[in-house]
């Protein structure tokens, strides 16, 4: 948290937003740059477990914890990088997805791997339902059926890939903290393998760690969003309950894409 507690430099009077902050981690952090930047001036940095500037009712919540915190009645926040927190109706809150805008994710997709038409996604978290519901019916429009499962509790996940009968041409991992752990995202690594289909994800980083391919925003876009959402609320314009990043960057993973045939042209990065 030292970060968190010199962001002097960052700070700005309470009649400005506040960012909120689960912590220090380097994605948090970079998500801050980003919504200082589109923002355009300095904000008041506070950690999640902090006081909230007195005057202050306008906030982005960067991160679980502090989305999930209690708010003022009638605050305006904006929450990225939380994607489990539920809604409260004492406050309106708007949420950057995780996600790419749900057709042009599948879009991406359509070019990455070769003749797509089955996509396995599970997930586990509530929260995480309305992802796979719009990521089905952006498929259901481009002729990709989305074979979406919800696995409860997430230990389950080895058991249930091993009893599927029904083949897909790629899996997508959904972006719910509940399912995808250390141990889950290397059973899917396994299981898309020994299938020679593709393992894409949401998140940066993940193609180094094995995944075939992210399809991605950054998290500094994810925090631009962000801004501009909150300015559009605060100018007294409806914003959407979820907003999606503008910018996506597909990255594979070389060796890994190569052995399973995806179209390198495709995407914007390739890892040796």
């Amino acid at each position: 948290m030292t970060a968190l507690a010199l962001a002097g430099a960052m700070t700005a009077s309470a009649e400005g937003p506040a960012a909120v902050m689960s912590s220090d981690s380097p994605p948090y952090r970079q998500a801050l740059e980003g919504f200082t930047e589109a923002w355009g001036s300095s904000v008041t940095v506070v950690a999640a477990g902090g006081s909230l500037p007195a005057q202050a009712w306008a906030f982005a919540a960067i991160g679980g914890k502090a989305a999930g915190r209690r708010w003022p009645r009638d605050a305006v926040v904006v929450a990225l990088l939380a994607p489990s927190v539920a809604d409260d109706p004492g406050y309106a809150m708007s949420r950057v997805s995780l996600l790419p805008e749900p057709r042009a994710l599948v879009a991406r997709m359509r070019a990455l791997v070769p003749g797509l038409r089955v996509l396995r996604i599970f997930w586990s978290s509530e929260p995480a339902r309305v992802d796979a519901e719009a990521l089905a019916a952006a498929g259901q429009r481009q002729g990709v059926v989305v074979l979406s499962e919800r696995v409860t509790p997430a230990s389950r996940l080895p058991g249930r890939l091993r009893s599927l009968s029904a083949e897909a041409d790629a899996l997508w991992l959904m972006p719910d903290p509940a399912l995808v752990t250390e141990a889950n995202f290397a059973v899917l690594r396994a299981y898309a393998a020994a299938r020679k289909i593709p393992l894409l994800a949401p998140t940066e980083g993940l193609a180094e760690r094995g995944a075939t391919a992210t399809i991605a925003a950054s998290y500094a876009d994810m925090g631009r969003a962000a801004a501009l959402t909150l300015r559009a609320r605060l100018a007294g314009r409806a914003g959407r309950e979820v907003v999606y990043p503008e910018r996506v960057t597909v990255t594979a993973n070389g060796p890994a894409a190569r052995a399973v045939g995806l179209k390198l042209e495709s995407a914007d990065k390739v890892l040796p």
